[in-house]
């Protein structure tokens, strides 16, 4: 594999005010051999004006009636079939990449047992300032797949893979039908990535790979506890479809991760409670930290209390967040 082409697929909808970083960020790619298809949800602000603005000729626009966030792979795939190139990535419309990413990711392609390449992933706050960093689990030998099936335990457990750094060998992607998102799932890339994992190896590079924005209208903040509500069901049914030997691979019975997908919810409620702090609502806070301390374990608990001491007090949990090591929401 010489000089692939990669094919590269923006979902977006009312984000004038990013994308045009984006494909910004795309076209100082170091790795120059790529088609971008920018799918337009139906947007209603400045972002069709945005795109169209760059003359590129590998750069094409399409516009479609709002399908919104439950039909996410599905407006992804529209963009994929109007693509040819044997690797295969989603450019978020909100984020932004390093200059070398490609450059650095197409040549791990060459081992063919390749099917999924990742990296660590830099958090940037809406001025483009760097505030954190999201990284796998520190043992390589759980998340590179090696023997097929085996990321998966760590998978279960989080969604551990930046989806803004994947990419994706189209051959492997087309056997599992395109990217995935099953009725009642918010987002395509968890379920996507747990589904090519029963297919070939991934390869783990550690470099930033993509800047992932925070900011007050993504996705993820709007539909955290959904997400994990919807996902842990999800989850638990993907394992019992699993043959014997791949449940063993995954090191996990179905009793087992299910009581680790339970604490995983109760960790939800926390994280959700961690967020209403945030925005001032302490009697919603109150809420998923009384839910977090009732249902969860003691680590859960103990997190849950803390909240709820922050909720009476009337602050947030960010100050916390920074002296433990973990990136503040704000």
């Amino acid at each position: 594999m010489e000089n692939p082409l990669v094919s590269v697929v923006t979902p977006v909808y009312n984000h004038g005010r990013y994308i045009g970083q984006s494909i910004q960020s795309l076209l100082a790619q170091t790795y120059t051999n790529w088609e971008l298809v920018v799918v337009d949800d139906g947007s209603t602000d400045n972002t069709a004006e945005v795109i169209q603005s760059f003359g590129d000729p590998r750069i094409t626009y399409m516009y479609q009636e709002n399908r919104g966030v439950r039909e996410l792979a599905a407006t992804i795939n529209t963009g994929l079939r109007k693509t040819s190139g044997e690797l295969v990535t989603m450019l978020p419309s909100d984020d932004t990449w390093p200059n070398c990413r490609l450059e650095k990711q197409v040549p791990v392609f060459r081992d063919s047992s390749v099917v999924l390449c990742f990296g660590r992933q830099s958090l940037i706050d809406e001025n483009n300032n760097i505030v954190g960093e999201v990284r796998p689990p520190a043992d390589l030998s759980k998340v590179e797949n090696r023997p097929v099936g085996s990321a998966l335990h760590e998978m279960f457990l989080s969604n551990f893979i930046p989806q803004p750094t994947v990419l994706i060998r189209r051959t492997a992607l087309d056997q599992i039908g395109g990217y995935l998102q099953p009725p009642g799932l918010l987002a395509e890339d968890y379920p996507t990535q747990m589904a090519l994992a029963l297919l070939g190896e991934f390869r783990y590079l550690d470099l930033p790979l993509a800047n992932y924005r925070l900011h007050e209208a993504q996705m993820t903040r709007q539909h955290y506890l959904e997400m994990v509500q919807t996902d842990l069901p999800y989850v638990l049914e993907f394992f019992r479809s699993l043959d014997p030997e791949l449940q063993g691979r995954t090191g996990w019975t179905e009793a087992s991760l299910a009581k680790a997908l339970a604490n995983r919810l109760h960790n939800g409620y926390c994280e959700v409670g961690r967020r209403s702090l945030l925005a001032g609502e302490w009697r919603a806070a109150r809420c998923h930290f009384f839910t977090a301390l009732w249902r969860g374990n003691l680590h859960t608990k103990a997190k849950a209390l803390l909240g709820l001491s922050c909720s009476f007090l009337r602050t947030d949990m960010e100050a916390i967040a920074r002296l433990s090591g973990r990136v503040p929401l704000r």
